[in-house]
C-alpha cells in the first residue's frame, strides 16, 4: 500500500542521493559524477553548466506512454534561498507559457479558482463526453455530472464553466482529505485509467531505488496523515500553452530542507488533456566552493500516446513540451535566484 501511495519520493531520491553518494569520489566535485554517470552528459555539456548554459537532456523510457527529461543549471543563492522563493509559487513558476495561476486554500472554496477561464474548446467537448469517449480527462463522478447538463438553456456554457470549477474543488478537497488513493479513474479513453496505478507505473520504471530517504519518502505516502520537519506543502491550479492546446491542471507543491540541499517536489494531481501522471524534482546543492547551487530538474509524466497517421508526430510534440517545460523552468529560477541573491 506504501508504494501505490508514494508518488515522488524515488525519483527525489535519484537527483539528491545519487548526487550525494558521489560526493565522496575525489575526481571531480558534486553533482558532476553524478551528471556524467547517471545522466549520461559529456565533457561538452558539464563545460555548458560551468558557463552558466542550461543543458537539458531527453531521458531513455521504456513504455510509450512514459516521457521524461533532465536539465541543470549552475546559479547563484543557496538551498535556503531557493525554498524561500519557490514558497511564493506565482512568481517563481509563472512563466508566459502560464498566463494563469492560483492557489489552493486548505479547504478549497471556489474563490480559489478566480481568474480561471475554461477553453470553448472545452466547453464544446463537454457537449459530447461520454464514458470511454471524451476529450476533456474527466473521472467517473464527473461524467455524470456533465451528463446532467441542459445544453438547450441560454447559459449552458456559463453552467458547464461553474460545474467545472464546482468539480476541481471537490477534487482536491478529496485529495486534501484522501491523499494519492482519492485521486479517482480517468474516464476519457475505452480503458479508463486508475491515476494511482499510473503513479505506480512511474515508480516501477524509475532505475532508482526507494530506500533513499526514507522519511520524505513516508512523508509523501502518508500525505496528508504524515508530519517532517522542514517540510510544507502547497496545493495550485494553473492553465499552461506548453502543447497542442491548453491545459488546466491541478498540482502538489511540496518543499523540504535536507542537510545536503533543498527538495521541491511538483506532482501532478490532474490534468484536462494528455497527461495522466507527471511529476517534477527540482533540487538545489550547493557548489563545493559555497559561492553557488547547482540546479537539477527531473520531469517524468504518463500519457496516452496518439494514434493514427499523425500520432508519432503529436507525440514528438509532447516530448518537446516536456523538455521545454523543463527548460522554462530552470530559466526562470536562475533569473529569480540571481536577482534575489544581490
Amino acid at each position: 500500500m506504501r508504494d501505490n501511495r508514494c508518488t515522488l519520493a524515488l525519483m527525489a531520491a535519484s537527483v539528491l542521493c545519487a548526487a550525494g553518494s558521489l560526493f565522496a569520489q575525489p575526481s571531480e566535485p558534486p553533482p558532476r559524477p553524478f551528471l556524467r554517470k547517471v545522466i549520461q552528459l559529456d565533457d561538452q555539456k558539464l563545460a555548458a553548466i560551468e558557463k552558466g548554459e542550461v543543458v537539458t537532456k531527453p531521458l531513455a523510457t521504456t513504455d510509450k506512454p512514459e516521457i521524461a527529461a533532465f536539465g541543470v543549471v549552475k546559479t547563484a543563492g543557496t538551498p535556503d534561498l531557493l525554498l524561500r522563493l519557490a514558497k511564493d509559487i506565482k512568481r517563481f513558476r509563472q512563466v508566459p507559457q502560464i498566463p494563469q495561476m492560483g492557489l489552493f486554500s486548505n479547504p478549497p472554496k471556489l474563490d480559489d479558482l478566480k481568474g480561471l477561464t475554461h477553453p470553448p474548446d472545452d466547453i464544446g467537448a463537454l457537449k459530447r463526453c461520454k464514458p470511454g469517449s471524451c476529450d476533456v480527462k474527466l473521472g467517473t463522478a464527473a461524467l455524470e455530472k456533465v451528463a446532467k447538463l441542459d445544453w438547450k438553456t441560454a447559459d449552458a456554457e456559463a453552467q458547464a464553466s461553474a460545474l467545472m470549477n464546482q468539480m476541481i474543488v471537490d477534487f482536491v478537497t478529496a485529495y486534501q482529505q484522501g491523499g494519492t488513493d482519492a485521486m479517482g479513474t480517468i474516464m476519457d479513453k475505452k480503458a479508463p485509467k486508475t491515476r494511482t496505478e499510473e503513479y505506480k507505473t512511474l515508480l516501477a520504471h524509475s532505475p532508482y531505488l526507494p530506500e533513499y530517504l526514507k522519511e520524505f519518502n513516508d512523508y509523501l505516502g502518508a500525505y496528508p496523515k504524515g508530519k517532517l520537519a522542514d517540510t510544507e506543502d502547497i496545493l495550485y491550479w494553473t492553465r499552461d500553452e506548453f502543447g497542442l492546446k491548453p491545459v488546466i491542471s491541478v498540482y502538489h507543491l511540496t518543499l523540504h530542507r535536507e542537510p545536503r540541499g533543498a527538495l521541491i517536489a511538483n506532482k501532478m494531481l490532474a490534468a484536462s488533456h494528455f497527461f495522466n501522471a507527471s511529476l517534477e524534482m527540482l533540487v538545489g546543492v550547493p557548489t563545493s566552493d559555497g559561492k553557488g547551487m547547482y540546479l537539477m530538474s527531473l520531469a517524468r509524466t504518463r500519457i496516452d500516446p496518439p494514434t493514427g497517421m499523425l500520432g508519432g508526430v503529436l507525440m514528438g510534440k509532447v516530448r518537446d513540451g516536456v523538455e521545454t517545460a523543463v527548460r522554462e523552468n530552470l530559466k526562470v529560477a536562475r533569473e529569480r535566484l540571481a536577482a534575489a541573491a544581490k
